[in-house]
């Protein structure tokens, strides 16, 4: 397998509470819309290109893969149950092992899953590097082999208003 791209993207600011009263159902507020959309412009200018979009089912994730999609057109975005908040690292590698093989994927999910995850990916444990990602912020990790057989490497780390400062 070849080393690819693994872009760990958490969703853009959301409401508080929904109408419905459900987490599962929080849209992203305006400003974080607009912020999002200016991060996602900063990952093209960084030159990221993600051929799958992999996003939690939950609203304000998938509101924010479809902002991401907007900055790579033609790039597919897939529900996936697994990053649903409460994340099972392990089924998680196995869905990007077997269905996104090979592949540069962005993931869009939550906190503190997505921190608990490249500590995982990084060091084979959920909690042995410490990280929070912000609203917004994106990790990119370089990887031939997951865990548990292999590590990735963190080539960066961004916030929203970092990527937004490289955006044209």
């Amino acid at each position: 397998m070849s080393e690819r791209r693994i872009y760990i993207v958490r969703h853009a600011i959301a409401e508080e509470q929904s109408a419905s009263g459900r987490d599962q159902d929080r849209a992203l507020t305006a400003d974080g819309k607009k912020k999002m959309k200016r991060a996602a412009r900063g990952l093209a200018t960084l030159g990221v290109l993600p051929e799958r979009i992999v996003t939690s089912p939950l609203v304000r994730a998938r509101q924010t893969a479809d902002i991401v999609a907007e900055a790579f057109p033609g790039v597919p975005i897939d529900l996936c149950e697994t990053l649903a908040p409460g994340v099972d690292e392990r089924a998680l590698t196995r869905v990007l092992n077997q269905r996104y093989a090979g592949l540069s994927v962005a993931l869009v999910g939550h906190e503190p899953d997505l921190s608990e995850l490249l500590s995982y990916w990084l060091t084979g444990s959920r909690h042995a590097f410490e990280t929070r990602f912000k609203k917004g912020a994106v990790a990119c990790i370089a990887v031939d082999d997951l865990p548990p057989t292999g590590k990735a490497v963190l080539e960066w780390f961004m916030t929203a208003a970092q990527l937004g400062a490289v955006a044209p």
